[in-house]
């Protein structure tokens, strides 16, 4: 199967799979969202992740879109933030541990820079082992956590943050 993953800029036409494979996320605990969110409730983020300058990168197996990855802003508004992104990445349940968060990983560390990002930051759960081993797999450091400010199914947890200096 990871032969076959092949990953494109997302579409609009893509935003429902996106949403849907985000609620997966939700559903498993996976992120601080606790309720699903809705194509129309995200459009704002959707649209601004156009390509221009910031990104959702779909990993598509066949036809269908098994997991996505985004290079967004971090602290937008605030300028002296402009050389520093954020990564977010879902995979579809059903393609989990299979290589398809690699192949999203790889792909966004090698555009990130044509967006003018020069550090990459992901927040996560500290429950998610699965991430972690990701971003450590693709040389991310931890350089912080929250402990227990989050509130999941499972009870109380905290929040990683992991970066990488691209330069």
């Amino acid at each position: 199967m990871d032969n076959e993953v092949t990953i494109r800029l997302a579409a609009s036409t893509d935003w429902q799979v996106i949403v849907e494979i985000y609620n997966q996320g939700i559903d498993d605990g996976c992120n601080a969202f606790t309720t699903h969110i809705s194509v129309e409730s995200q459009r704002t983020w959707l649209e601004s992740h156009d390509g221009i300058e910031y990104a959702i990168f779909v990993a598509e197996a066949g036809c269908h879109v098994v997991g996505w990855i985004t290079l967004s802003p971090y602290r937008k508004e605030r300028l002296a933030f402009r050389k520093t992104g954020e990564t977010s990445y879902y995979i579809d349940r059903q393609f989990r541990n299979k290589g398809v968060g690699g192949k999203l990983m790889e792909f966004a560390l090698e555009k990130a820079p044509a967006y003018n990002l020069e550090i990459l930051l992901a927040f996560l759960l500290d429950i998610n082992s699965s991430s972690v081993r990701l971003l450590e797999k693709y040389g991310f450091s931890r350089w912080g956590h929250f402990p227990g400010i989050a509130v999941v199914k499972s009870g109380k947890c905290g929040q990683y943050v992991y970066g990488i200096n691209l330069k």
